[in-house]
């Protein structure tokens, strides 16, 4: 029969553009094989939904119209979480009067893969142990935040007014809805700015001189809603591959998300700050202060005692890649 391919990708100036683009014919592959008499629409779920400017929602509306209907229909998700909620992702299925719906990438169904592991254990920059160790606590912490998502502009914010930045390295881009930019000056090249005046780091783990000196990372993560399925996007791999120990400014069932698939948290070194269950926000400006009261052989006594589990999480990454690799390619 035929296979439909419906939705965008990101700007060829992106570098997960290309590999975007693999894993959609890829998956068309996959479909054509595994489902070859069937009529097949695969929307690829990128900027895709009414809210956006582009032809793909007229043409999904014009198949409505027209009576275009399809066997199977398949939603991708792999760069971005998905921007349509259940009931319309429901819409959708009623508006081509699908039989069947396959939910790829990045939901939570038996089709689930994580897009950025295999791609960021191809290309992330190759670091030895002994050149990620902590050589000081100088930096309580390092918040590295680009787009100005609510849940991270308020989290800096917090900082900024319980007078914790200054104990730690905080970025934050800006747009229309925030003015607040923090930048950092390095000695280095200065790097391409793109939106929200900020550099996008890609491949590795920015400045060295920082990340050797910082004891623990905040992950300002994409999603904040927990009712939506998870989204784990290239930061949540930077404290696994960087070795430190990290929270979450994000939905709390990260946590569990990272155990799940074999990882190891650090939340019950502070197990009297309830990190999990607690106000995301609270929590870590709890967190930090508590921190920032320990000296400096506490602090890393402390890595010490972590860097067993640190060693484990770099080597269980790679694993944890090319499970997701195998995944994506056996998705039927």
């Amino acid at each position: 029969m035929t296979i439909t391919k419906l939705g965008t990708t990101l700007s060829l100036i992106d570098q997960y553009s290309t590999p975007e683009n693999e894993v959609w014919d890829a998956v068309c592959k996959q479909v054509n094989n595994v489902f070859p008499n069937d009529n097949n629409l695969v929307i690829n779920m990128t900027w895709f939904g009414p809210q956006f400017d582009n032809s793909d929602w007229y043409t999904l509306l014009n198949y409505n119209d027209n009576n275009i209907t399809f066997d199977n229909l398949f939603f991708l998700a792999t760069v971005d979480p998905p921007y349509l909620n259940v009931l319309e992702l429901q819409e959708v299925k009623n508006m081509v009067s699908a039989l069947c719906v396959y939910y790829l990438g990045n939901f939570d169904s038996p089709h689930q893969f994580n897009f950025f592991a295999p791609l960021l254990a191809d290309n992330f920059q190759k670091y030895t142990s002994d050149e990620l160790m902590l050589q000081s606590s100088r930096n309580m912490f390092v918040s590295y935040n680009r787009k100005p998502k609510e849940h991270r502009v308020k989290l800096v914010k917090r900082l900024i007014h319980d007078n914790l930045n200054k104990y730690g390295i905080i970025t934050l881009g800006t747009d229309s809805t925030n003015d607040l930019l923090l930048t950092i000056d390095l000695d280095e090249p200065e790097p391409d700015i793109g939106n929200f005046g900020m550099p996008m780091v890609y491949y590795n783990l920015g400045s060295m001189e920082i990340w050797n000196n910082t004891f623990l990372y905040i992950n300002g993560a994409t999603e904040f809603n927990p009712t939506n399925d998870l989204f784990c996007q290239q930061d949540t791999f930077k404290p696994i591959v960087g070795m430190r120990p990290f929270v979450i400014n994000g939905v709390q069932k990260t946590y569990r998300w990272y155990r799940h698939n074999g990882f190891k948290t650090f939340n019950h070194y502070w197990s009297h700050i309830d990190i999990e269950n607690g106000d995301v926000h609270d929590t870590i400006i709890e967190l930090i202060s508590y921190l920032k009261d320990m000296e400096e052989s506490e602090l890393m006594s402390m890595y010490n005692d972590m860097l067993p589990d640190l060693l484990y999480n770099k080597e269980r990454f790679y694993v944890f890649a090319n499970e997701q690799r195998h995944k994506m390619e056996n998705l039927f």
